[in-house]
């Protein structure tokens, strides 16, 4: 007999029991709806008191939560839409009180209205998604010009190593955060636990490019699911930026992800600057969205704080 395959429960890498572990310990539930004895929706949510306000918001670290659902074997699509509308309701019910709820949705929760005639408000938000199905002539073709010739430059005087210094990453990372006179995300608790439990699953890979003379350039911190390779952060020495070390680093991380996954997502960004970056690789540009609701009370204390920011500016 063969053994049974295991239903996933997730969208992504991002709403797995354990990477919540790691990055919200304690501090994360999930609400469920089965049928059956089967589930068929859960929701992750993490939830945190900001002064006087109960939020629900992504945890440190991750990109993506919100509902994973579902939809059996219903082909039609008006059927899909009535399972999704039925079970995004019955998620909706079971959500503990809060004043303010701000999340990024998986790219699998396309059908938002639910969510809207629950008074939600969505917004669409941009990643670029690479097809590693390509073949690697294919994937070079893709990139824009001025990233080959960095790559190709950067090639003849750095050595592509994995390491498995996790400090050392989150020193360069906050090297490009200081660049831009903002703290370094990276550099917290939550990270060292998560780096912890990525290595202990074989979920992650820390790339850094380095001259002969020893100094990192540029650091890449990759991690992965069952389908796609995610690039969780990365960062550069603002001293040493003009070696093409980090369009490098990215070449070199989407050609090693050929062997584990069937496609390669930047993570997205709505800065122009880093979308730009982003964009120059190739990748097919995808559809997130993210959800905001405010109670009352907080929506009352955002239109004071806004009032009062415009009468002292004035």
């Amino acid at each position: 007999m063969s053994a049974a395959v295991e239903r996933p429960t997730s969208y992504c890498i991002f709403q797995e029991p354990w990477w919540l572990d790691a990055v919200a310990p304690g501090a994360w539930r999930e609400i469920t709806v089965s049928s059956g004895g089967v589930l068929r929706a859960r929701w992750p949510i993490y939830q945190e008191k900001r002064g006087l306000f109960d939020v629900i918001t992504l945890p440190p670290l991750t990109h993506r939560l919100g509902p994973w659902l579902d939809l059996g074997d219903a082909t039609k699509s008006s059927r899909r839409y009535e399972i999704e509308k039925d079970l995004t309701n019955a998620l909706l019910e079971q959500l503990p009180r809060y004043d303010i709820l701000q999340i990024n949705c998986h790219s699998g929760i396309t059908n938002m209205l639910p969510f809207v005639w629950n008074g939600f408000e969505e917004m669409a938000r941009y990643t670029y998604v690479i097809d590693l199905a390509q073949s690697e002539e294919e994937l070079w073709g893709a990139l824009r010009e001025n990233i080959r010739r960095e790559s190709r430059k950067a090639r003849k005087q750095l050595t592509i190593e994995t390491t498995t210094d996790v400090e050392a990453c989150i020193k360069l990372i906050g090297k490009t955060y200081g660049r831009q006179g903002n703290p370094n995300p990276f550099d917290c608790p939550a990270m060292r636990r998560l780096d912890a439990a990525c290595a202990q699953r074989g979920r992650r890979e820390i790339l850094v490019a380095r001259d002969e003379s020893g100094a990192l350039h540029a650091t890449l911190y990759l991690i992965w699911d069952n389908k796609t390779t995610y690039y969780l952060a990365g960062g550069a020495d603002p001293e040493l930026r003009t070696s093409g070390a980090h369009s490098l680093l990215v070449w070199e991380a989407i050609v090693r992800s050929k062997a584990r996954s069937v496609e390669f997502d930047m993570t997205g960004s709505m800065v122009e600057s880093i979308e730009r970056f982003f964009r120059a690789f190739g990748g097919q540009q995808r559809v997130y969205f993210s959800l905001n609701k405010m109670s009352r009370r907080a929506r009352f204390a955002w239109h004071g704080k806004k009032m009062l920011q415009a009468l002292f500016s004035s």
